[in-house]
């Protein structure tokens, strides 16, 4: 005889909503709002969303099949670098009239700076840039350099969230777990999103800054470390390796699917579900990827391995 088990969120879920609708239904039938079977709506079935990362083409031909974001905080002022202002120039050394928010008052100034370092007009297009980035200039007809874009904040912190979700507070997902779940990705051993920290530490707003938000956890970005570890708790201790880690996973997975079964709909279960899977084949693949002595001489000098400088950033 098959015994059928009761789990505990089973019971609690049939003990304390079972008997409310007992009682909510013979409260709503003595005053004649209880409505007849045939009375009722007709209820459309939710339509079942499903998550994963299998690759999406998008509304239009594309022109990429990767983006790379370099952000590097506390980098000199656009003022400086790519973004001149005449008006500096004209009203240097003189004191704003106008309204200032200061979030720092004790080093709080109305005096007008003008940048201190040059700016003249690079390639065709007649980009001005500093003479700060002569290397970036001789190649300003290859790239898009948009001013345009602003925020109210002045702090580093909202300026952050700002940057990356486009609002200036938490809670949001970034533009990086955006286009994960839009487009997907094209293998699946590896994520379509990580993030490859500094070896000084992390930014502000730490993982946040590659946060899924309200969007499931398998669009999240994935940390990957400058040293070993690459990716923190990615191998398995040495007595579970092999079929007795097999044997959880397969476990874990039909625990989860029977959850599914009982109660559909739960996302979240879901896509982590779909996470764990990503892990486990990510054993092998992700000490490829990060093999950087498999990669040619050529590539190495493009990401400037071969130069003190850069060698550290060019790693990543």
């Amino acid at each position: 005889m098959k015994t059928q088990l009761c789990s505990r969120r089973h019971m609690l879920h049939t003990s304390a909503f079972g008997l409310g609708s007992v009682a909510a239904s013979w409260l709503l039938k003595r005053d004649g709002l209880l409505a007849a079977e045939a009375d009722e709506p007709f209820k459309p079935d939710l339509e079942q969303k499903t998550y994963d990362l299998i690759p999406k083409q998008p509304h239009h031909e594309p022109r990429a099949k990767a983006m790379i974001s370099m952000f590097m905080l506390g980098g000199p002022s656009q003022i400086d670098l790519f973004d001149p202002k005449p008006e500096l120039m004209k009203y240097d050394g003189k004191t704003f009239s106008g309204d200032v928010k200061f979030d720092n008052p004790a080093q709080a100034s109305r005096e007008i700076m003008a940048p201190l370092w040059k700016f003249k007009p690079h390639g065709q297009c007649g980009m001005e840039l500093s003479e700060l980035v002569p290397h970036l200039g001789q190649v300003a007809d290859e790239i898009t350099l948009i001013r345009s874009m602003h925020t109210g904040a002045n702090n580093h912190i909202p300026s952050n969230y700002a940057l990356s979700t486009g609002r200036a507070s938490s809670g949001r997902a970034v533009l990086g777990s955006w286009l994960t779940s839009a487009l997907g990705s094209e293998t699946q051993e590896l994520p379509a999103y990580v993030a490859l920290t500094d070896t000084r530490g992390l930014p502000l707003i730490g993982g946040e800054n590659w946060s899924n938000g309200k969007l499931p956890s398998i669009y999240q970005g994935t940390m990957v470390r400058p040293v070993a570890p690459r990716i923190f708790n990615l191998d398995p201790p040495r007595h579970l390796k092999g079929s007795p880690q097999e044997e959880q996973l397969r476990l874990l997975d039909r625990l989860n699917r029977e959850h599914l079964q009982k109660h559909p709909g739960e996302n979240d279960l879901e896509a982590r579900m779909k996470s764990y899977g990503l892990a486990a084949r990510m054993q092998v693949a992700a000490r490829e990827a990060f093999d950087i002595s498999r990669e040619s001489e050529a590539t190495k000098k493009m990401y400037g391995i071969d130069q003190k400088v850069t060698r550290d950033y060019g790693t990543r």
